[in-house]
């Protein structure tokens, strides 16, 4: 035996649960990983609301999700609760251990793990490995039975996974399993009609081994009380005080295995049935391991469906990589380190080779009754439409098949495999992980868009409140020197004097530009209301378009129309709206003092729609750009514009709750557009 190595331990059992199963799900440790259905080989997992549920009539209970999950969300149903009980009902009580401990109690000689068992209170402990020698014997008359009568296959039904994978996911394969017991059942049945008195009450018998599955089995069959396995073997030790390594020796109780400990490793059982296993001569397959046996059975069952002839007779088949690779043995020896140990133990123990004089050595154990019967499931999956397929994945932004990443983060092998599941409700569209992380990328450009469109209004705000109090200050004096300026201009023409009058003209033109701009800061410090009704944004962006004229008397600036037809009617304030759109195109015209060409048009997107506004004159300097909705920054010379314009429909747009940007076009000029969410034409209603 090899040296003593570290146990590892995680909280990986406990009481609660679906009782009908061998695994369940604590639901308030599941952290939406989905590393429980990239495990499971039925992807036995509904998922909703981020929740990993089992589904029982998939799950087969290999427990590969339980070491899988890291949060320890999936959890073996704990025996140890019925254990005690049993040990301590004063009901005589015998436990069974699977050939495969070796692998599990590195460092402790077998007969002190014997007597550590008895210390807990059992009152015999026997080694399964002598049901799997009867059952070895089953095999084999089977094996030659067929190999003389010829026709068909067999596969081998010792591994309770391999059954439960047949009789649920490949229920045409049934027929193919050879009817014979597991060596836990056949063990059971040893204990109960040849070790038990005829008139002594039946003993508790427990079952102790690797395998989740055989807590399933155990229950289905009803032969045995309780299965332990090797992990809550050691619960069971602390739970009593035992500590093995000082139990008092003892060897296991008669009658004494052979063969049948080579069960744990691939290809035992054909070994101890002493079946030829040669590659080249021998009609056999062994396979082990989940994908390799799930890949196997998978096409044997499309073999049968489809009439297709399959030349091997006998599959050996393991779901594990061996019993001692199971997802219940957990300690730090590597494979191949357990598979020594249990190699060691076989060769220590001697072997009966003599096939014959094993049999008549055992003779009263071999008429016992080793057939039994297995349930296939029905299934009436139906095949999801094409269409239903395709419109699931488009709502993950996967339209083409270039699109389909099949990552496999969402646990599925592929998109198309996810969709399916989507469509028969066991997952959620959620789940894709690429789709996930755009629309969170997504979400954070809208976060800088909606924190740049905070810090803009707090700087309007904080702005608009400065210039209007110095707009109100300035709009009394300023009145005076209108009215008085008027009077001067008045008094001057009536005495004819030119030069003094020109002077008096300019103050006056002057004194009139000062109060446009304090108007204009005014308009923009002032609480604007909307007066929401219905209206036809497309009428009213025709009514702007015609008012170009006004805006340009020399007719320099052509005026080009694309409306969106389908653009209903909105609920808008349509003076403030026009206000927008007057300024815009003044200022296109303005841009353009040799002539050019202005475009305005509409379009009806996904819950929005855009009005763009286009020029063919210089553009706007880039520098510019990122200050162009701020007051007072201007593109136009001294004197020509107060800077608010820009702003005023910032503010506007804003309160419509939509978005306004400027570029620059790649052909020249510039380019505004506004976005506005689409809102119907229901009843009027007004907001601040």
């Amino acid at each position: 035996m090899a040296g003593p190595t570290t146990r590892t331990t995680r909280s990986r059992y406990g009481t609660g649960g679906d009782d009908s199963l061998a695994v369940y799900t604590v639901a308030e440790r599941c952290r939406k990983c989905y590393s429980c259905v990239r495990t499971c080989p039925t992807k036995a997992i509904r998922v909703h609301g981020g929740q990993a549920d089992i589904i029982a009539s998939e799950c087969i209970s290999c427990g590969y999700c339980v070491p899988t999950c890291s949060q320890a969300a999936k959890r073996i149903r704990s025996a140890l609760a019925g254990v005690v009980s049993l040990l301590d009902s004063g009901q005589p009580c015998c436990t069974m251990v699977a050939p495969s401990f070796p692998a599990a109690f590195p460092g402790l000689e077998p007969q002190s793990l014997v007597g550590a068992l008895a210390s807990c209170g059992f009152d015999h402990v026997y080694e399964v490995a002598f049901g799997a020698d009867l059952v070895s014997c089953e095999y084999s008359r089977r094996y030659r039975s067929m190999e003389a009568n010829g026709g068909g296959f067999l596969i081998s039904s010792p591994c309770p996974v391999v059954v439960s994978y047949v009789e649920k996911i490949c229920p045409e394969l049934a027929s193919h399993l050879a009817g014979v017991v597991s060596p836990m059942e056949a063990m059971a049945k040893v204990i109960r009609e040849r070790l038990t008195a005829p008139n002594a009450p039946q003993p508790g018998i427990v079952f102790i081994g690797p395998c989740v599955a055989k807590k399933d089995e155990a229950r289905r069959l009803g032969i045995v009380d309780e299965v332990l396995t090797y992990d809550e073997v050691h619960e069971l030790f602390e739970a009593r005080g035992v500590d093995p390594a000082v139990a008092p020796a003892r060897e296991f109780d008669p009658p004494r295995a052979n063969l049948g400990r080579v069960y744990p490793l691939a290809g035992g059982l054909l070994r101890a049935a002493d079946v030829d296993t040669d590659l080249l001569e021998s009609p056999v397959s062994i396979e082990e391991g989940s994908v390799r046996v799930t890949d196997l059975l998978l096409e044997l069952a499309s073999d049968v469906r489809h009439g297709r002839p399959v030349p091997t007779k006998f599959f050996d088949l393991l779901f594990c990589e061996g019993c001692v690779g199971g997802p219940a043995v957990s300690n730090d020896l590597t494979f191949y380190e357990r598979k020594r140990n249990v190699v060691s133990f076989i060769k220590r123990r001697g072997v009966v080779h003599d096939q014959e004089r094993w049999v008549e050595q055992h003779a009263q154990y071999l008429n016992l009754d080793l057939t039994r019967t297995f349930t296939p499931a029905e299934r009436s999956e139906h095949p999801v439409a094409e269409h239903e397929i395709q419109a699931i994945l488009a709502r993950t932004g996967k339209h083409d098949p270039e699109d389909e990443l099949n990552c496999r983060a969402c646990g599925y092998d592929s998109c198309r495999e996810k969709a399916i599941a989507v469509s028969r409700g066991i997952a959620e569209v959620d789940m894709c992980l690429p789709y996930l992380i755009s629309r969170l990328e997504q979400a954070i450009d809208e976060l800088k868009e909606s924190q740049s469109r905070l810090v803009q209004t707090e700087k309007l705000a904080s702005m608009g409140q400065m210039a209007a109090g110095i707009a109100h200050e300035l709009n009394n004096p300023l009145g005076i020197v209108l009215m008085y300026s008027h009077l001067l201009k008045t008094q001057i023409t009536d005495g004819h004097d030119g030069h003094s009058g020109e002077d008096v003209e300019r103050i006056v033109r002057e004194a009139e530009r000062a109060r446009t701009i304090v108007q204009g800061i005014l308009n923009f410090a002032r609480e604007n209301r909307l007066e929401l009704r219905a209206t036809d944004v497309n009428a009213l962006v025709r009514e702007a378009a015609r008012g170009v004229a006004s805006l340009d008397p020399a007719n320099r600036a052509g005026v080009e129309v694309h409306l969106d037809e389908r653009l209903e009617e909105q609920r808008v304030d349509a003076s403030q709206l026009r206000q927008v759109l007057d300024n815009l195109l003044k200022n296109a015209v303005e841009a353009m003092p040799d002539g050019g060409t202005i475009a305005v048009e509409t379009s009806l997107g996904d819950g929005a729609y855009e009005i763009r506004v286009t020029d063919t004159g210089p553009g706007i300097p880039e520098k510019m750009l990122p200050h162009l909705f701020t007051p007072f920054h201007t593109t136009k010379g001294v004197g020509k514009g107060t800077g608010l314009g820009l702003a005023v429909c910032y503010g506007i747009v804003k309160m419509h709750g939509g978005s306004i940007r400027a570029t620059n076009r790649p052909t020249g000029g510039a380019c505004f557009e506004i976005t506005l969410p689409e809102t119907g034409s229901s009843a009027g209603e007004s907001f601040v």
